[in-house]
């Protein structure tokens, strides 16, 4: 048995292909300079492609149930964080981003108190990236946000991801000494998302002050990251053991 073809409008994926080209080959170059030329990313955004794979993860049971009640938009900001029990969610995040020295999150006056939920989920999903860096122990690098990118690609399908994951893949043709890590790091996101169908439904921002530990034995994570090629960020960043 065979589902019905779809046919999308072949201006879906004609127009802006060369500029998405023109991204993924600068940021693959330069990828400190990622913002700048990534700024093309978004054109598989604006798809038909890309709107359908989004209606198929907002209608997944989890999320819809986490839509029908959503979490506060309110996070804790970073000195409300570094206050937090050691080892906790909201600790390690701010333990990362201070390692990292960074020491910003989006401004939560700019979020509209009401959005629908195709807004509300590009919104919350955005801001839900240091979480995941932080629960997967991914560095702010090529070779961790390519295993993030990957992830997300693998369990998704999205169009975006797999423009921003070819970008990433091909960084090791300009910087071969690079190569074995990336391709490791994509390796790992995938099989991440083998198991772990999503990261968007758990409700994380009930349980900034609930261990690490505790919400990767939860998700089922935990034996997983000890096949990680980052798994020395644990100990590194937060003190922590994956023994």
């Amino acid at each position: 048995m065979t589902s019905a073809q779809k046919h999308y409008p072949r201006s879906s994926f004609s127009e802006g292909v060369t500029k998405l080209g023109i991204s993924i080959l600068q940021t693959a170059k330069q990828p400190e300079k990622v913002f700048q030329h990534g700024r093309y990313f978004g054109i598989p955004g604006s798809t038909k492609l890309e709107k359908d794979v989004l209606e198929r993860i907002l209608a997944t049971p989890k999320v819809q149930d986490l839509l029908a009640n959503r979490p506060s938009s309110r996070w804790p900001d970073l000195e409300e964080m570094a206050a937090m029990p050691k080892g906790s969610l909201g600790w390690c995040v701010h333990r990362r981003l201070e390692t990292l020295g960074l020491s910003f999150l989006i401004d939560q006056s700019l979020i509209p108190e009401s959005q629908t939920d195709e807004d509300y989920a590009a919104t919350r999903h955005g801001r839900l990236h240091e979480i995941h860096h932080t629960i997967l122990g991914l560095p702010i690098t090529v070779a961790g946000e390519a295993a993030a990118t990957a992830f997300y690609a693998s369990t998704g399908s999205s169009p975006s991801y797999i423009g921003i994951l070819s970008s990433w893949m091909l960084r090791g043709a300009y910087e071969p000494s690079e190569r074995r890590l990336i391709w490791d790091a994509i390796g790992f996101g995938i099989a991440i998302g083998q198991e772990i169908p999503e990261l968007f439904s758990p409700r994380w921002e009930e349980g900034w002050e609930r261990p690490i530990t505790d919400w990767q034995d939860e998700l089922g994570l935990s034996e997983l990251l000890k096949t990680s090629p980052f798994r020395d960020e644990f100990a590194n960043l937060y003190g922590l053991s994956l023994q």
